[in-house]
């Protein structure tokens, strides 16, 4: 026999939500979402179980409540404190637990530990109204307070807020009720984390985490480490919503391959609903049956609440959509055909495009799904008799060519089959086709799997195309569009160069020796899905100098694989505006191993000769200040200081060296080894005054360290405060304006590091500068690398050849150098 406990679990509920309607019904991966709040509360020990709602909504919600095991009670609409005392008026009870029906992925163990703790605090002298953990993720927790109290409260307040509200009528009068908002054990402390249902961005973020618990086979009701295991993965943290073309004419490739991909990494796809293209709803079941939860197909943007990354497959966007697309979101496109692909933070293109005139960040055809089933293809298969040929122009054929293209094909090979995928099979085409060898089918589901069976395939420049290669067909272009038919001849496809298809035309076809195209085959089988979740994950920045989000995006200067550079508008800088690569942590590893990586040595075996450098640096800076012999005692402060190779060169130089850094072990070495004061501190938000008992420094210095800042606006004002006027600021950074970025920008870009958040050029910095009240006194061209001249490239010329050294002299004199150091004076 179940042991009384005087507690009552009390679901709150009710369909009349303005911002999501009848969410507690609404079908969450199989279930209503009252049901996961049930199967939840059901697992907290009490004598009564109730869902609390209105007349209104009783009816709907009652064969849920019995299925689950809940009693159903119907109260005031507007006033839920009264809808709350009219059922404990039924009931005997101390203790409520209250629960809202918006709210399915609550801590079951949370909510019987904080029932417990309330329970003890009303064991002997101590008191408590009203309880609740906070710091939960909201929408994972509950309220715990007593009947009694909760009776009383109700008759003691008019506020229509807490009547409305419930808790309220506890914590809105301490004075007279006792609560406590205790803090949260740390299995259950994550308040960043959200997990209600109150808005439409809501839902699609617990249908992530659904899609989650599948993937996993965790079953409801989930416990608190799966629910914070889900929101904290990748498919949760960073949604995706594919946006296919789903436009009459643009046939229905575009929608399968989101549909694949949304199969693969379970993202949503966007189909709205005043798509044109008929055959839509019947592709999106044939993948529904596959897998592909129909909770995934949405019609709607999410807003910004819930921010995913938007991937477009839409053959060709306009201005105006990809403006919106983009607004506060990453934007990815596939195979994008617009002219307006500045808006996108990354372009890829699977099936290659003829003369783009813009770079995309990758291109890979590998992405295409090939085919399992594949034919054996021999070298003497032109001479192999045709007999099963399918012809397959989209599910709409916009240019009808699928009439003439049976006609000519039966005509040319009588004996054959003729296989024709149209939209429509019930019109009487066989006769008007002229033969009873031609048949006409729907479109097939999985006909990527059923290629191999035709000895040649007829379509158009596009998916089937390529899979039809893979499967080993002979494949025939016909030029349903003029672009389609110089996709054909630059991808060296066979094809049918009029809409006529003569006979003469379709033997030349036959001939060719692209009718058994290889051009594209490769073994490697790549995800789709999977390269998208990645893509997902990037980061899109704005430009680190101003952090203004343009009207217009900012022009894009290059795009790799990794990362997309735009110039900002306003004030010219060139930023890393998107990239994939997690932050770089900089610590020993940093200065050790990857600065071995890519000169040769360590930071500390290469400390002598940065040193070097650094008593260049600072004869030029004595110079600039007009300080004589010795330094005068001028205090220097160096930014991202490492192991301390300049400040001990700053020191030599009579000057009082400060330095700062984020590695603990670079400024223990500078403490304990160098003796130089120095202090662990992220930039810019060290006190200086505190560190250091100084406000104001003589001269700041970054050697390298520029470019490092995402935020570097907020640096360059701080070092603006913390440089006395007439002072020195000086740094050193790779040259946007160097032979590397002139003779080939694209690959410059590409091996620029990838923490790496600013390139400067030269050229710009003095109006750059002037914005945080700096003037540029002095530009030194430095890293002069004559083998990379194109001309050297080209001869091979040696180091000492005359060649060699006018390249050097030219590289010199025009300040080619790909790093440069800039000293500017504060004014």
């Amino acid at each position: 026999m179940k042991t009384k406990t005087n507690r009552t679990v009390i679901v709150q509920c009710r369909l009349s939500s303005t911002r999501l309607p009848g969410k507690a019904l609404k079908d969450l991966c199989g279930m209503p979402v009252l049901a996961y709040v049930l199967e939840a509360m059901h697992k907290v020990n009490a004598d009564y179980y109730y869902v609390a709602t209105d007349e209104a909504s009783y009816s709907q919600l009652l064969p849920v409540c019995k299925e689950h095991g809940f009693e159903c009670y119907a109260g005031s609409l507007e006033d839920v404190l009264e809808r709350f005392v009219s059922l404990l008026d039924t009931i005997e009870t101390k203790t409520v637990i209250r629960a809202t029906a918006d709210n399915p992925f609550l801590f079951y163990e949370a909510a019987e530990e904080s029932a417990s703790l309330f329970e003890e605090k009303n064991n002997g002298k101590s008191h408590c109204d009203y309880l609740t953990y906070s710091g939960l993720p909201h929408g994972s927790g509950v309220e715990i307070f007593s009947a009694d109290s909760l009776k009383k409260a109700a008759s003691e307040t008019t506020d229509p807020y807490d009547h409305e509200h419930v808790g309220p009528a506890f914590y809105n009068h301490k004075d007279r009720y006792s609560c406590e908002f205790v803090p949260a054990p740390r299995r259950y402390n994550y308040p960043e984390l959200r997990t209600t249902i109150d808005t439409y961005s809501d839902y699609l973020r617990a249908v992530s985490i659904l899609n989650y618990f599948k993937a996993h086979n965790y079953e409801a009701p989930f416990t608190t480490e799966q629910v914070i295991e889900a929101c904290n993965a990748n498919c949760v943290k960073y949604p995706v919503v594919l946006v296919p073309s789903v436009v009459k004419g643009h046939g229905t490739g575009h929608l399968r391959r989101c549909l694949s991909a949304s199969l693969q990494g379970g993202f949503f796809v966007y189909v709205p609903d005043d798509k044109t293209l008929k055959e839509a709803d019947s592709v999106i079941e044939e993948y529904i049956a596959a897998g592909l939860s129909k909770n995934q197909i949405i019609n709607s943007i999410p807003d910004e609440s819930y921010l995913p990354a938007i991937i477009t497959d839409t053959f060709e966007l306009t201005e105006n959509q990809l403006k919106e697309l983009s607004k506060n979101r990453s934007l990815i496109s596939i195979d994008e055909g617009s002219r307006y692909t500045d808006y996108c933070d990354y372009l890829l293109d699977i099936i290659p495009s003829y003369k783009c005139d813009r770079l995309a960040n990758k291109t890979d055809s590998g992405f295409i799904t090939m085919p399992e089933n594949v034919r054996e293809v021999s070298e003497d298969d032109s001479d192999k008799k045709i007999e099963k040929v399918l012809i397959c122009l989209g599910g709409e054929d916009p240019a009808n060519l699928t009439m003439p293209a049976a006609q000519a094909f039966r005509k040319k090979f009588p004996d054959a089959k003729i296989t024709a995928i149209i939209s429509n099979e019930s019109s009487p085409y066989v006769d008007y086709a002229g033969g009873p060898n031609i048949e006409f089918i729907k479109p097939v589901a999985g006909l990527r799997e059923r290629l191999f069976e035709y000895d040649i395939v007829v379509t158009h420049y596009g998916l089937t195309a390529f899979e039809a290669v893979y499967a080993g067909c002979g494949v025939i272009l016909l030029p349903t569009t003029k672009l389609h038919k110089k996709l054909a001849e630059k991808y060296s496809f066979a094809y049918v160069g009029d809409k006529n298809i003569s006979d003469s035309a379709l033997q030349s076809a036959l001939e060719s020796e692209n009718l058994y195209s290889k051009t594209f085959l490769s073994g490697e089988k790549k995800s789709l899905g999977a390269f998208l979740r990645h893509l997902s994950a990037g980061k899109r920045m704005s430009c680190p100098v101003c952090g203004k989000i343009p009207s217009q995006p900012d022009t894009v200067i290059s795009r790799n694989e990794t990362r997309t550079y735009r110039r900002c508008s306003t004030c010219g800088m060139v930023y890393m505006a998107f990239t994939t690569i997690e932050d770089k942590k900089y610590q020993k590893e940093y200065f050790f191993e990857e600065y071995k990586k890519q000169y040769g040595k360590t930071y500390e075996e290469d400390f002598d000769s940065i040193k070097a450098q650094g008593m260049r640096r600072a004869s030029i800076i004595k110079m600039l200040s007009g300080i004589g012999g010795d330094g005068g005692e001028k205090n220097l402060l160096d930014i991202g200081c490492a192991y301390g190779p300049f400040l001990a060169a700053a020191s030599e130089s009579s000057f009082n060296p400060f330095g700062t850094d984020i590695a603990e072990d670079a400024v223990a070495y500078v403490q304990q080894k160098l003796k130089y004061p120095a202090v662990c501190s992220a930039f810019p938000q060290i006190d200086t005054a505190e560190e250091f008992g100084i406000t104001q420094f003589d001269v700041v210095t970054m050697w390298y360290v520029i470019e490092h800042f995402k935020d570097l606006g907020k640096v360059l004002r701080k070092v603006s405060t913390l440089v006395r006027k007439g002072g020195i600021f000086a740094f050193s950074t790779p040259s946007g304006e160097g032979i590397s970025a002139v003779s080939d920008k694209d690959h410059f870009y590409e091996i620029s590091p990838t923490d790496h958040y600013t390139i400067w050029e030269p050229s710009r910095a003095d109006s750059i500068l002037r914005i945080f009240g700096f003037r540029v006194e002095r530009i030194v061209s430095t890293g002069h690398h004559p083998e990379r001249f194109p001309s050297i490239k080209k001869s091979g010329a040696q180091k000492g050849s005359l060649k060699w050294n006018l390249m050097d002299a030219i590289s010199h004199a025009r300040g080619l150098g790909d790093t440069v150091e800039i000293y500017c004076r504060k004014i």
